[in-house]
This record gives C-alpha cells, sequence and structure tokens, in this order.
C-alpha cells in the first residue's frame, strides 16, 4: 500500500484509454443506473426475427423519421413543440395539490403525501395528493386549465434533492393553484426498477419519459448517451407488452406482425452517416444505431421526441428527417432475458464480460462541477463482497481519497473505501457543484476489491475523468 501514489501515477497513461462516459446527469443525479437497458448500447444484439414484418406493419412505403420538438423555448409561441423538463430543488418550495379526473388512473399512480413521502397507488389517500411542481412549470403544449383544448400536458419534474423523477399526464392548471391529471409516475433516478406489471406511467408503456428524452444540450455536444423514445399510431401496435414495457394499449389486435408496445428498434450499421451533417445531426443518428429507440405510445408514426429548443438546428432537423424507417431494424432482446441474472422487475442487464470498466458521469463547468464514478465489475466479481474506492492525484499535493466523511489525504498507503458494497454496478457520487478550476491536472481514479491491496494487485481501478 505504501505505492499507491507511485502505482496510480505510473499506469494513468495507460489507462486512460479504458475510462468511457458513464450515463447522463441532471444536476447531481444520475439518469438511470449506467446497466439500465436504456443506457445500454444495444448495436451488437441481434436482429428480431420479426423485424422485416414490424416495418412493414409501420409502413408500406419508406415513412421518414420526424423529429417531434420545436425551436421555441416561449409557451405561449404556437411553434413550442416537444416536451420540456424541469429541474427542481424539491425541499425549496411547498408541493401543490393534485387531483385525478373522474375517468383518471390514480389506481396505478404514484403521488406524494404532505411530507413529501411516496404514495403508491394514490388511490384512498386521506389527505390530498401532492407532486413538486414548481410555480409556473414547463408543460407541454403550455400551461392551461382549459380542458376543451385537447394536449398531452405532460409535466416533467426531476427532484435533485432525491434524484426523483415525477411525470404527470393531461396536467391542467386549477385556479386553487392545483392541477387537476389523468395519472403520475415517480422513478428513483438511481434505481432499475419498473412499474409494477400492467401498471402505466405518464407513457403508455408505463416508462419513464424524461431519460428516453432527445435533447438538446446533449446533441449539441454531440454526445447522447441513451436510448430515445418514438411513437406509432395505435393499431399498429400489437395489444401486448415486451421488457422493459410494463402497459399495453387496446387499440390494435393481437397480430404477430404487429411489434408489441415497448419494441426496440436501432438504425442499421450500414447506413452512412455524412461528416458534413451536423453535430446535433451525427449524435442522433450516432444514439439511434448504439441505443435504439423504444416505441413508448401510440401518436403519429416514427415521431421521435425531444425538448423544445432555440438549440435545434434547421440543418439538424432537415437531415434527421430525411432518413426512412426502412433503415431500422427491430432488436430482439430475448438474450438478454436469457442471462443469469435477469430480472423481468427491473431494466438491469446482467453484465457478463470479464473485464470491468470504469467510467465518469460529469455536468456543469469546472467551478460548479459534478462528477459521478460508474463501476461495472467484472461478472467473475458480481455478487461479492467489497468496498469501491475514489482517488484523486493532485499535482504538488499528492494522492487524496474519498472516505464516508469526504476527502482525506492518503497517509502511510492507507486508502480507505468510498464505501462497502456487494460488488455489481455502482454510481458513486464524487463531487457536487465543486470549484475544480483550480485543480487542472488532477487525475481521478475508480476501482474495487476487496481490499485497497487486492485491488492494486488485480488491477481492478481506472482512470475516469482528468481535470482539463
Amino acid at each position: 500500500m505504501k505505492f499507491v501514489r507511485a502505482t496510480l501515477a505510473c499506469l494513468s497513461a495507460a489507462l486512460v484509454p479504458l475510462a468511457m462516459a458513464g450515463p447522463p446527469l441532471i444536476g447531481n443525479c444520475p439518469v438511470l443506473p449506467p446497466d439500465h437497458l436504456f443506457n445500454t448500447p444495444i448495436d451488437n444484439f441481434p436482429v428480431h426475427p420479426q423485424s422485416a414484418a414490424f416495418l412493414q406493419t409501420i409502413s408500406s412505403t419508406p415513412r421518414r423519421l420526424h423529429l417531434d420538438l420545436g425551436q421555441s423555448e416561449d409557451m405561449r409561441s404556437p411553434e413550442y413543440w416537444g416536451i420540456p423538463y424541469n429541474v427542481v430543488q424539491g425541499r425549496s418550495f411547498g408541493w401543490p395539490t393534485v387531483h385525478f379526473d373522474g375517468d383518471g388512473a390514480p389506481d396505478e399512480s404514484d403521488c406524494a403525501r404532505g411530507d413529501g413521502s411516496l404514495a403508491r397507488p394514490c388511490a384512498g389517500l386521506r389527505e390530498p395528493a401532492r407532486l413538486p411542481i414548481p410555480p409556473q412549470p414547463l408543460v407541454e403544449g403550455g400551461i392551461s386549465g382549459n380542458k376543451a383544448v385537447y394536449n398531452d400536458h405532460h409535466i416533467l419534474t426531476a427532484d435533485t434533492d432525491t434524484c426523483t423523477l415525477w411525470e404527470s399526464y393531461l396536467s391542467y392548471a386549477r385556479p386553487d393553484g392545483g392541477w387537476d391529471i389523468y395519472g403520475s409516475a415517480a422513478f428513483d433516478l438511481r434505481s432499475n426498477a419498473l412499474r409494477p406489471a400492467g401498471w402505466t406511467s405518464a407513457d403508455a408503456a408505463g416508462f419513464p419519459i424524461l431519460p428516453l428524452l432527445l435533447k438538446a444540450d446533449e446533441a449539441s455536444a454531440g454526445d447522447i448517451r441513451h436510448a430515445l423514445r418514438f411513437t406509432i399510431q395505435s393499431h399498429k401496435i400489437r395489444t401486448s407488452y415486451t421488457w422493459p414495457a410494463r402497459h399495453l394499449t387496446r387499440n390494435g389486435d393481437a397480430s404477430a406482425s404487429k411489434p408489441p408496445m415497448g419494441q426496440l428498434f436501432r438504425l442499421r450499421a450500414d447506413y452512412p452517416v455524412p461528416q458534413t451533417y451536423s453535430v446535433q445531426a451525427r449524435a442522433i443518428l450516432q444514439a439511434l444505431k448504439t441505443y435504439g429507440m423504444y416505441i413508448a405510445d401510440g401518436g403519429s408514426d416514427m415521431y421521435i421526441t425531444g425538448d423544445p429548443s432555440r438549440l435545434w438546428s434547421d440543418a439538424t432537423i432537415s437531415q434527421v428527417q430525411s432518413v426512412p424507417h426502412t433503415a431500422f431494424e427491430a432488436v430482439d432482446l430475448s438474450p438478454v432475458m436469457a442471462q443469469p441474472g435477469f430480472y423481468s422487475d427491473s431494466a438491469r442487464v446482467p453484465y457478463t464480460s470479464a473485464t470491468p470498466v470504469f467510467s465518469a458521469s460529469t455536468s456543469g463547468p469546472l467551478q460548479k462541477l459534478n462528477l459521478w464514478a460508474a463501476i461495472q465489475v467484472s461478472a467473475p466479481d458480481a455478487g461479492r463482497a467489497g468496498g469501491l474506492y475514489v482517488a484523486a492525484l493532485v499535482p504538488g499535493a499528492g494522492l487524496f481519497a474519498l472516505s464516508p466523511g469526504g476527502w482525506v489525504p492518503v497517509a502511510d498507503g492507507n486508502l480507505p473505501a468510498a464505501s462497502p458494497a456487494t460488488l455489481g454496478s455502482h454510481m458513486v457520487p464524487i463531487l457536487a457543484a465543486a470549484d475544480v478550476s483550480g485543480l487542472r491536472g488532477t487525475q481521478v481514479f475508480a476501482g474495487y476489491g476487496t481490499s485497497p491491496s487486492e485491488m492494486l494487485e488485480r488491477g481492478t481501478f481506472g482512470q475516469i475523468y482528468a481535470v482539463p
């Protein structure tokens, strides 16, 4: 252990290629774990045997993609298209009451009690149901109290105090400051847990919307690390659902030529993406190859949902919308479901690699950096009792380790664990809104083992981040 610093310093350059981007963050919250199916590359999964039939059902002639998003951020604008989202600190304001319409779904909904605790389901509560909807929230279609003017009126709210995502559907403002809704759902952004089987959400498939939303900031950065959501007409969807979906619609029939709710599609690997395309367009099309897109609801054919943003360029929209649906193929997830460790109530993809993976998720500028370590242990190590380790090599200051009490200098080779763990897939919070602008050149490492010495001897660690 007395050679910890020298070992990390010597291996840092060699380990840089092992560092990979982890799942996205919102604030200091991961948008689902690294082994969640939505964050898992699916480009090497087999083609579904009914792929050709599914595509024929969608359209017998080429149907081009459509980006269901707008370039205006003004909710009063007729060009305000797409689904926006709100990021809040839930402890900073009072949560308004919500009321379920007479034909709503409180029996399949989540809400909060007066003390903020989760109620599942919302039916039969002895107190008013609440949701963390901020004052003047961003709402799909704009804020409205007129139910005669139909719009899905989704409200998506990520509470970064608890890393909980709350989503509601058919949300109409009430004169008393509350909201009338059809249904609502809550998702722990740190968990792979799915909705109860048969339950809807704010999406017909029972999915969370926000993790599958096409976001302008990610596309503009050229880095989309998750799957997307899309729609086809409801009557073209089979009256069944497939993992990881949890709910179905009944406008179609049981025909095997129709894709079930939740079916995954991807852009074929051989479809050319010109380098002359915009950064946004290339990022979108690469994400469709790497992570794919899921049928999440009934709607117009081949509509991919994004957020309304002035960042969307005309070139991106025209370039992506030139892609025909015949350039896609359906993906077969049955091999995943046949793997040891698969659990149908979880979106976790069992990890089978003999090589561990260490990566980082970041958000914010260097003056307010949020940093998480994403660790996937090797398959032989999964299930062992051990510890997770995070260390930072600071130029001119030495080696520091993240302990349960915060950062501490490493003295006499004593490397504390950031936390004990049953080894598997982990997201470890490292920095929250921290100013690292004065720590340029600092290298951050993450690893695991039954002890620090075992970790070093086996090399189960890697550099995940360097302050630029």
